[in-house]
């Protein structure tokens, strides 16, 4: 619980810090088209899993600048994580686990910066392995998230927060630092 509080304070200060450094230069909405792109980043387990471990992920999507400072679009991800430690029926094992997704995107721009907001459905595929366990995990849950971004000449760099929401294995937190090319 004491983790989502400097999550969204932190999210607080830089949509407000993006304000005031965009309030003289705010201009049109962000680039429109499809992008590309790719990111690193760490994804923490939950319950049995509660370790954190290395992702990395490839994006590509369509982002329309619909009206002023209004960003829409839709975004497909693949994201692979390395190995999370824990313990299964007393056991030491292994869970690594990628997924495949797909979001919807709604964000504001406010001339190079902007903040969206993306929510949608994963498939999913977890392995867990270890002396004694070998299992296998799959399913389709949703995920969802926050970014902040800076644009300049159609390469953007982001970053972002987003939560696989399982039942199954337990909630993953993915924070991802990344770019992406718009054509």
């Amino acid at each position: 619980m004491s983790r989502k509080t400097p999550l969204r304070s932190l999210l607080a200060v830089s949509l407000a810090g993006g304000l005031v450094l965009a309030a003289g230069t705010a201009q049109a909405t962000g680039n429109t088209g499809p992008y590309l792109g790719g990111g690193i980043g760490q994804m923490h387990g939950d319950g049995a899993f509660d370790d954190e471990a290395d992702l990395w992920k490839l994006t590509a999507g369509y982002n329309v600048g619909w009206l002023p400072f209004l960003d829409l679009g839709a975004e497909l991800a693949y994201v692979n994580g390395d190995s999370l430690d824990g313990e299964v029926d007393g056991r030491s094992a292994t869970r690594e686990v990628a997924s495949v997704q797909a979001m919807g995107v709604a964000g504001l721009s406010f001339g190079p910066l902007g903040v969206y907001a993306k929510a949608g459905m994963a498939d999913w595929d977890a392995e867990q392995r270890g002396r004694g366990v070998s299992r296998d995990h799959s399913g389709t849950d949703p995920v969802y998230g926050l970014g902040a971004r800076f644009g300049l000449l159609g390469l953007t760099g982001r970053l972002e927060y987003e939560r696989l929401d399982t039942d199954e294995i337990g909630n993953l937190d993915m924070v991802t630092a990344g770019a992406v090319y718009t054509f």
